[in-house]
Order: C-alpha cells, then structure tokens, then sequence
C-alpha cells in the first residue's frame, strides 16, 4: 500500500468517525484497540503500530466500528512496515481489555532452564552410556579373572546379561522418551475476537520443521499463510482438496488468514488445529513458535 493510498484509508476513517460524531475514546471503547494506535493510523503514523499483521486487523476493526467496508477500504495490499518490528507476538490484552503492545527481550530464568534442557538431557544420556559401558568392563574383567583362577562361568554370563538388560532396557526407555517428545503438543488456544484471531502459544518450536494442511469444504475458502517476517508461505483460494505448506525450521511464528472460514480445516504435524470465528467469513490463526 502506497503513502497517499495509506493517507487516503486513515482521512476515509477520521471522516467517517466525525460524521458519526465519535470520538477516539469512543472508538476505543468499541474496539478495545488504545487511542495513540487509532490516532496514528489516522495520521499515517504507522511505526507507532506493534507490526504488519496488526497493522491491517486495526484498520479493519476501526473500519467497522465507523461502518465502512474493510475489504473494500484495504484492498488486497497490507501497509508498508515503516522501520517496524515483525515480530508478531508483541501485541497483548491487559487487565482493563485495551490492545497494548510490550518489549521483553531479557530472557527469563524459566526461558534459559528450557532452552538448556536438550543439553541437559543429552549430556544425562551421555552419562549413563559412561556408567553401562564401566559396569560391562568391569564386569567382563573380574569374570574372566574368575574363569582362568576356575571360577563359576555360568556366573560371569549371568552378570553380562543382566547387564546388557539393563542397557537395553536403557536404551528402550531413551527412545521411548524421544517419540514422546516428537508429539506436537498444541495446548490451549487464546480467542481474540476483537482481532478476530486464535492465538497458539508453542515452547521451542522453532527449531524445528512444522507441516501445515488446509482442506477445503463445501464452496471453498481463501487463505494466505505468511511467516514472522511478512514472507508469504500461500495465497490461493482453494475450491476442494487440500493444500501442504511446509514451515522451515528457525520460523518463529506463521499466521494463516481466512476468508470463508467456515469451509476450511486445518492439521500442523497431524494435529487438528481449532478454528473459531464461526459467526464471521474472516479469521486469522497465529502460531507464536518459541514463546
């Protein structure tokens, strides 16, 4: 979207919400969305926005609350970025119900436990692979000792293979543990209606490679997938069957945006994926990967 098509949508909304004599509290009010972020999108002042995802929900939920179409006020181009940042997990509800957006880079102690735990769980692997391979040995030694002095073979057999149970046993429970955590544990998602978006919060999954599925149903539906940084992954409108979009690893976080919401199902790794907005044609789900 061009600066004067840009100028053009916020004069187009200023206009309409002096015509309906609101005022910018009064917008708030409607949309929960904080009065310096409707002052500025009226201004053009885009970079005062948390980014470009909400940059377009915003104008829509202004648009509405003054009765203008959104579709036909956006079009389908987005608002430049302004030097603004693209992370997409920036912007939040407070207590008082007004969308805030908030900088938290320091890493928090719960954060550095869990970005340390694969180095934890391997160098624990590591050290009972040590501990099984000494007992073996030590085993094996002192049984060898036994036989050549005419001890009991059949005792040295037993201990190696109550041994290599162990370390099979081991070794069993190790993978076992690893198919678990391969499991893409969704959770519980977070409705935002006023943003008409589910919001799935997911740990440490950005290291990873994540596959997407959109089927269509009945008439069909119109999505569009795109990463953190604005990178569009899909845009198609799809009248059947069903599409693959594969996430690269280090994405973290991917947003699908719907129209005809109702006509799509959705799967990430195999796992149904709830899509809420029933009562409405346009929806977003938003997948905050290492939050």
């Amino acid at each position: 979207m061009n600066e004067t098509l840009t100028n053009q949508i916020g004069e187009q909304l200023k206009a309409a919400r002096l015509e309906k004599q609101l005022s910018l509290d009064d917008i708030q009010e409607i949309t929960k969305i904080q009065c310096r972020y409707l002052s500025a999108i009226e201004e053009n002042n885009l970079s005062v926005l948390p980014g470009d995802f909400y940059v377009r929900a915003f104008i829509r939920q202004y648009a509405l609350a003054v009765g203008l179409h959104p579709d036909e006020l956006l079009g389908e181009t987005k608002p430049i970025s302004m030097s603004r940042t693209s992370d997409l997990s920036r912007a939040h509800r407070d207590n008082d119900g007004i969308v805030r957006a908030g900088i938290d880079n320091t890493p928090t102690a719960r954060s550095r436990l869990a970005n340390s735990m694969p180095t934890i769980g391997l160098g624990l692997l590591i050290l009972v692979a040590l501990i099984v391979i000494w007992f073996v040995l030590t085993h094996i030694g002192t049984n060898s000792q036994q036989t050549s002095n005419g001890g009991n073979i059949s005792v040295s057999t037993s201990e190696v293979s109550k041994s290599s149970s162990k370390s099979s046993a081991s070794k069993s429970s190790a993978s076992s543990s690893s198919e678990e955590s391969s499991t893409l544990d969704l959770g519980t998602p977070e409705t935002n209606t006023s943003l008409q978006t589910t919001i799935y919060n997911l740990s440490n999954e950005n290291t990873k490679k994540h596959t997407v599925v959109i089927t269509a149903k009945n008439t069909g539906t119109s999505v569009k997938v795109n990463d953190a940084s604005s990178n569009i992954l899909l845009n198609e409108t799809l009248a059947s069957g069903s599409k693959t979009v594969e996430i690269p690893s280090g994405t973290t976080a991917f947003n699908l945006q719907f129209s005809n919401v109702n006509n799509a199902s959705v799967t990430v790794d195999g796992q149904n994926v709830e899509v809420s907005g029933a009562t409405t044609s346009f929806w977003n789900v938003l997948f905050n990967l290492n939050k």
